[in-house]
């Protein structure tokens, strides 16, 4: 008897999600305390995986373990509010980071030159707003840094 006759239907050329099902393989998985045939399956990345005919029919997304696991880093970073790469919720609001010893954000005292610095994180990138010789000048230049820099990305965001 084939093993194509062992399951129920031919799934050899069907796709589930980012999974082409290649043919029935030599394979089994557990179910419990009975195992079920395992499909070789190539994923659209190409890596070869192999999963039994319940989890292809009703998986969400069916794909490879290297495919689920950037897919799940990507969902986090969508419901933690992540947008090209940057926090939506960390540019807007005028709290201090936590480890802010100025208590501004984005403003440190530079003890080497004896200036107030503003900076700000956008992208991935940190970028300086310059030095200055008053708290006040380098809070105004961080709130000015913000409304060119954020203002539009956020406004684009909308």
């Amino acid at each position: 008897m084939s093993k194509a006759l062992l399951t129920k239907e031919d799934l050899c050329g069907a796709r589930f999600g980012k999974l082409e099902v290649i043919g029935l393989s030599e394979k089994r998985g557990s179910r419990g305390a009975r195992t079920v045939p395992l499909w070789e399956c190539r994923c659209e990345c190409g890596n070869i995986t192999y999963k039994a005919t319940d989890t292809l029919k009703n998986a969400d997304l069916s794909m490879c373990g290297d495919c689920a696991r950037l897919y799940a880093a990507a969902k986090m970073r969508e419901n933690a509010g992540y947008a090209c790469g940057t926090q939506i919720s960390r540019l807007v609001g005028d709290q201090p980071n936590v480890t802010s010893s100025s208590g501004a954000r984005g403003v440190y005292y530079e003890q080497k030159s004896g200036k107030w610095r503003a900076r700000l994180r956008f992208k991935r990138r940190l970028i300086s707003l310059g030095t200055f010789t008053s708290f006040e000048e380098a809070v105004k230049a961080r709130k000015r840094g913000e409304e060119l820099i954020y203002g539009e990305f956020l406004e684009e965001m909308k």
